[in-house]
C-alpha cells in the first residue's frame, strides 16, 4: 500500500502559480523516515513532541519566521534545509507535482480544483504502475478540505473533468486530513512544495544572491534526485 502526503502553495498577488506536492512512500518506508523527522526536530527544538510549536515549514526556515524566528545563523538554517531535501532526494521516496499557472484564462476560475483532479490522475496513474492502492492524506488547515474529498469521490464515480476524463482505480476510500503539526509526513509534503515554488521562482528570476545560491548548492549534489515520478505543468500555453 501507497501513502501519498500533499501539501499546496497557494497563489500570490505577484505569483500566479498554484502547486500541489506529493510525498510518495511505501508502507515499509513509514517508520525509518518518520524516525528521522523526529530526529531533525529534536535537534531543532530540543524535542520530538509534536506541536505547532515543533512544526517544520520550509518557509519558515528560509525566511527565519515563526518557530524559526530566533535562528539568525542563515548557514544554520540552509543545513535544515539539506536534512529534509536530502530525505526527498532519496530513490525510495516518490514525488508527485502539479503547478497550474492561473493568468492563463482557461486556468484562472478555479486552478486548486484542477490543480487537484491532475494531482488525483498522476497519482492514481503511478499507483497503478506499482499494483498497488494509495491513500492520500492532507493539511486539515487547508480550505479545500471538503471540496477535495468530494472531488475524489466523483473521480472514482464518473471519472476526471475535460475530454477523455480519468477514472480513479487505484485511489482508495476518501481524502483523509489532519493537521500538519501533528504529522510530519505532511510537513516533509510542505518542504518539498516549497521547493516546487522555490525552482519555479528562480527559474522566472534567476536568484544570484548568497541565500539563493546556497540553496541551489543542494540540489547539485549527485545523490539527490528531486525529479519527480509523475507531474503535470498546465496550461501549457
Amino acid at each position: 500500500m501507497l501513502f501519498i502526503f500533499f501539501d499546496e502553495v497557494k497563489i500570490q498577488p505577484d505569483y500566479p502559480f498554484y502547486h500541489i506536492g506529493g510525498v510518495c512512500l511505501d508502507e515499509e518506508q513509514l517508520i525509518p523516515i518518520q524516525k528521522e523527522m523526529s530526529a531533525i526536530a529534536k535537534d531543532i527544538f530540543g524535542t520530538d513532541r509534536l506541536s505547532r510549536e515543533t512544526e517544520i515549514h520550509a518557509q519558515h526556515i528560509w525566511s527565519r519566521s515563526g518557530s524559526f524566528g530566533v535562528m539568525e545563523n542563515f548557514g544554520d538554517r540552509v543545513k535544515m534545509l539539506e536534512r529534509l531535501i536530502k530525505i526527498l532526494g532519496r530513490e525510495e521516496v516518490k514525488l508527485i507535482r502539479v503547478t497550474i499557472d492561473s493568468s492563463k484564462p482557461q486556468a484562472s476560475a478555479r486552478p486548486a480544483e484542477i490543480a487537484f483532479m491532475y494531482f488525483c490522475e498522476r497519482a492514481d496513474q503511478y499507483a497503478q504502475s506499482q499494483n498497488k492502492i494509495a491513500m492520500l492524506i492532507g493539511d486539515r488547515d487547508g480550505k479545500n478540505s471538503d471540496r477535495f474529498s468530494i472531488s475524489l469521490s466523483d473521480y472514482q464515480d464518473k471519472g476526471t473533468e475535460f475530454a477523455f476524463g480519468y477514472k480513479i482505480k487505484n485511489l482508495f476510500e476518501s481524502v483523509h486530513f489532519t493537521h500538519s503539526y501533528l504529522n510530519r509526513f505532511l510537513q516533509l509534503a510542505d518542504v518539498y512544495t516549497w521547493v516546487v515554488q522555490f525552482w519555479k521562482k528562480q527559474w522566472l528570476h534567476n536568484y544570484t544572491d548568497d541565500k539563493h545560491l546556497a540553496v541551489m548548492e543542494i540540489f547539485s549534489q549527485p545523490e539527490i534526485n528531486m525529479f519527480p515520478v509523475k507531474y503535470k505543468d498546465w496550461p501549457k500555453k
